[in-house]
């Protein structure tokens, strides 16, 4: 690759990234937090390569000869990256490498915390409550409904979980919790968005693991939209 095709992958790079962060569609690839760090990178990227590029356009610049025509093929996975962006990681990747949670050997605090205001629910994280459901003492779930969100995972051996990915960083490390919600799932498809209201119900054995999972007894399992961010930290 010559230096004037250099200087072109790091202007379209740039703008590339600098579109990604403006948006939400960073979100599908590391946390909140990192945004400013994507605008920065996205901003010297494309600063540079308009400069080299200035400078190459200039009297007194080198004006290399032009890239052969294979070498504008490197273009093309940054400019598929911009057209048809990656969706976020779902129910493929929580049916492969589900977190499991061995809560006995750390009790979590007791009681879950009142109910949300106005409702006779509470809500909980999915790792929240599969550390209070698979510990050795289930009292602070005893006749306490709760509210779990995430999207619909098929399960092995039929059935499915209610699932979320966690990311400490970004999509490379991220690792999925699930939890068996103890109800047909019908009509509902993968990676469909819920919201499960329902009660504690005892843990079930991994179909092909044999270790215990975390369940919830549906009240209620509604529908709804997937929020901007689709990962839990």
């Amino acid at each position: 690759m010559d230096r004037l095709t250099q200087l072109w992958v790091l202007l379209l790079l740039g703008g590339v990234t600098l579109a990604v962060a403006l948006g939400d569609a960073h979100l599908a690839y590391v946390r909140p937090g990192f945004r400013p760090l994507l605008l920065g990178a996205g901003a010297v990227l494309l600063l540079l390569g308009l400069a080299g590029l200035l400078r190459e356009r200039s009297p007194g610049g080198a004006h290399g000869h032009g890239a052969p025509r294979v070498a504008w093929l490197l273009l093309l996975p940054v400019t598929v990256v911009l057209l048809v962006a990656p969706p976020a990681l779902g129910s493929f990747t929580a049916a492969r490498q589900a977190l499991q949670v061995q809560a006995a050997a750390q009790p979590p605090a007791p009681g879950i915390g009142p109910d949300d205001p106005g409702e006779q629910h509470r809500t909980m994280a999915l790792l929240e409550y599969s550390l209070h459901a698979l510990a050795a003492d289930t009292s602070a779930l005893d006749g306490r409904l709760v509210r779990l969100t995430g999207f619909v995972t098929p399960r092995e051996g039929g059935g499915w979980y209610v699932s979320r990915i966690g990311i400490k960083c970004c999509a490379a490390d991220a690792v999925a919790v699930t939890v068996v919600v103890d109800a047909e799932r019908g009509d509902l498809a993968a990676d469909q968005w819920v919201e499960v209201v329902g009660s504690w119900a005892p843990p079930r054995p991994h179909p092909a693991g044999g270790h215990p999972e975390a369940v919830v007894a549906p009240r209620s399992v509604t529908p709804i939209e997937a929020p901007a961010n689709t990962y839990q930290g």
